[in-house]
């Protein structure tokens, strides 16, 4: 008598799914249960807030020298507080888990590893989508900042639009910047020829430059004013500021450009507009109509 045999139904040699999977909330609290979880969350949270006394401590240092004394600078600033401050609780997480490897996991000892003492995270699928999208987050985040500060920097400094057209109702003080080794020149044509090696600005007035080289590359880098462009050779780069803030601030090269880089610096100082005035007259120059 002929016997049929039914063929297997797909899939039957395979493992079943388990039914018995913890739910996520099972599974954070076990996590929380192992030894080392804590510290590393109490070490997070805690790098994480000093790094906002860190943000002001970093302030304060950029603020040594008189800055912000722009819209510019207060911008720069600005930007690099809140990129302080948001990037805490990623370097907390990395610093938590490299101190607790080396002072927590670091200390065990024995013929055997600990596996449920120091697990491999680069196996763990909760961790990767973790580390994955905080970091995508954070990037998206800091792209956009960036993209938007960047458009408000470039208002502020009026980009390359040139100076018969600034959105500026005043009208701008137009200054030759050129830098040679090793010293910086400042030429105001509006002043019948006026020429100094310190730069003398009005306060509340918006500046154009025009910045060239007779060399090498410099950069003109007018710190507590937040400005800074390439000085190229046979080329002319624009840049623009309006100082907000009395005072004496530093100018400096920023583009390594020889023996005596170090030493190509000098001032500029932001004065009231008729010290400004009283200045270019004591200069030999006068105010063209």
């Amino acid at each position: 008598m002929p016997t049929t045999t039914t063929p297997p139904k797909p899939g039957t040699d395979e493992p079943e799914e388990p039914t018995n999977r913890p739910m996520p909330v099972d599974r954070i609290r076990e996590w929380f249960s192992r030894p080392y979880a804590r510290p590393i969350v109490l070490i997070t949270i805690l790098i994480s807030l000093l790094m906002i006394p860190l943000a002001f401590l970093v302030l304060h240092f950029m603020n040594l020298s008189g800055a912000p004394a722009s819209s510019i600078m207060n911008e720069i600033e600005r930007t690099m507080f809140v990129f302080t401050v948001v990037s805490g609780p990623l370097i907390g997480v990395t610093l938590a888990i490299l101190l607790y490897s080396l002072f927590g996991w670091g200390r065990v000892k024995g013929d055997e590893p600990p596996m449920q003492e120091n697990p491999a995270i680069r196996g763990n699928t909760t961790a990767t989508v973790l580390w994955i999208s905080a970091t995508s987050l954070l990037a998206f985040f800091l792209v956009v900042w960036g993209i938007t500060e960047l458009a408000r920097i470039t208002a502020f400094s009026y980009g390359s639009t040139t100076a018969d057209a600034q959105p500026n109702s005043q009208k701008p003080l137009i200054i030759n910047a050129t830098g040679q080794q090793w010293v910086w020149t400042f030429e105001y044509p509006d002043m019948q020829g006026v020429t100094s090696p310190t730069l003398v600005v009005p306060i509340d007035r918006p500046i154009y430059f025009n910045v060239t080289s007779e060399d090498v590359i410099h950069n003109l880098w007018i710190v507590e004013l937040g400005v800074k462009i390439d000085a190229n050779p046979g080329a002319i780069t624009n840049t623009g500021v309006t100082p907000n803030k009395l005072g004496t601030y530093n100018i400096r090269c920023a583009e390594l450009c020889g023996m005596h880089h170090a030493y190509m610096q000098t001032t500029v100082n932001v004065v009231t507009a008729e010290e400004f005035e009283s200045w270019v007259r004591e200069m030999g120059g006068k105010k063209m109509a």
